[in-house]
């Protein structure tokens, strides 16, 4: 049997209207639910002046939690021991941040502002101001979190950044695919006292040519008349709103569709990340976290059903316990529901690919295909779907 407990981070609602309701919906949720969730991140921003200019350094999607949603995740984590977990995660990093003792210091006092408040772990992508050891020798009960975006991918990458003083280290999306290494890192990080994070729900296309850039201009983009995917139609936009996007090879999710890959998964990670802070429920009043899907599958030729249900699970431990396979992110991911009853569906291979053979034979091949699409092409041999090398090509 895995070990649920304090295995799973999930998003704040930082785009939500309501500062209330993230917490009820939390304090709602089923007592395995909370047991399990490892943190709660949220995103916040540093401004200030430089040289004449207003300048900032955050997160990189351009949402922050508001003062009323950070007293929300402070109860939560009083109330019921889940950390809360601030964010900084651009890759957009003023150099004053790391040569301008003023500005570093003015950058200390904001972070001690949250950890006054309780705050005890951060995402932060500054490696250089990590390498100074102020943050550090400042805030000695923070837990350091590094970006997934820094694309960590290695032993010697994990032992570089463990040396940068990073306490849980985010690895790079790469290894949901690539099991083999994900173990060998596992391994290591246990000898230096390293919690191993993966970034499970991740609907970018392995190694993007568009990622940096797109993280580069979000921000800006998401606090204009427009966003990321309106500006631009001819990126990701394009093969996710195909028929086929589905296919596993248009994004890099972890792929769990038996027992066996779900325990593989669970063992050789101390927390898996999940996405969504840019999701803002509409009615999220009364309601309770859990774990949500929306049964859409694919028969054996590959087309997609028109079949639509909601169903939830009270927790992670639930869905493993009932065998409501396929696992985490292919059905299931952090949500909430309003339904005083419970719905859950016997899937059947007729409208499930992931219960074929076919479809668990992909699984399996997922884990250690280490992205080479180009050389595979399972994905669209599963799906029905007319073999390409790249998805810029679709």
């Amino acid at each position: 049997m895995p070990d649920f407990r304090r295995h799973i981070s999930i998003p704040h609602w930082d785009m939500h209207p309501n500062d209330d309701d993230f917490y009820n919906a939390f304090a709602a949720s089923h007592d395995d639910y909370k047991a399990e969730i490892r943190d709660i991140y949220f995103g916040v921003e540093y401004t200030y002046q430089h040289l004449g200019e207003t300048r900032r350094y955050g997160e990189t999607m351009g949402v922050s939690a508001t003062s009323g949603q950070l007293d929300g995740l402070l109860r939560i984590q009083r109330e019921f021991g889940v950390e809360c977990s601030m964010t900084i995660n651009s890759l957009e990093i003023p150099i004053e941040l790391a040569s301008d003792p003023i500005v570093i210091q003015g950058f200390v006092r904001f972070i001690g502002e949250f950890y006054e408040k309780g705050v005890r772990s951060c995402t932060l992508s500054n490696t250089h101001l990590m390498r100074h050891g102020i943050l550090q020798a400042s805030f000695p009960e923070m837990r350091w979190k590094n970006t997934v975006n820094q694309a960590v991918k290695s032993v010697q990458e994990l032992y570089d950044f463990a040396a940068l003083g990073y306490n849980t280290i985010c690895f790079d999306r790469s290894l949901n695919r690539d099991m083999e290494t994900l173990k060998e890192v596992y391994r290591e990080a246990k000898k230096v006292d390293i919690e191993v994070s993966l970034l499970a729900s991740e609907g970018c296309l392995p190694a993007c040519p568009f990622k940096v850039e797109h993280d580069s201009w979000q921000e800006k983009l998401q606090k204009s008349h427009s966003n990321y995917w309106q500006t631009f139609d001819n990126t990701c936009t394009g093969w996710r709103a195909r028929a086929d996007a589905q296919m596993p090879r248009l994004g890099t999710d972890i792929n769990m569709a038996t027992d066996e890959l779900f325990e593989l998964f669970m063992e050789n990670t101390d927390v898996l990340k999940f996405s969504g802070r840019m999701n803002a429920p509409i009615a999220a009043a009364k309601s309770a976290l859990c774990w949500t899907g929306t049964t859409k599958g694919s028969n054996r030729g590959g087309e997609l059903l028109s079949v639509s249900n909601f169903e939830y699970a009270d927790s992670v431990k639930e869905i493993y316990e009932k065998k409501l396979a396929p696992y985490l992110v292919s059905r299931w991911t952090p949500g909430y529901t309003l339904v005083s009853e419970k719905n859950q569906f016997d899937l059947t291979e007729d409208d499930n690919i992931w219960l074929t053979k076919k479809g668990k034979g992909l699984s399996k091949k997922l884990a250690t295909c280490k992205n080479r699409c180009w050389d595979c092409h399972a994905c669209e041999n599963v799906f029905g779907v007319e073999k390409f090398n790249s998805a810029l090509s679709l």
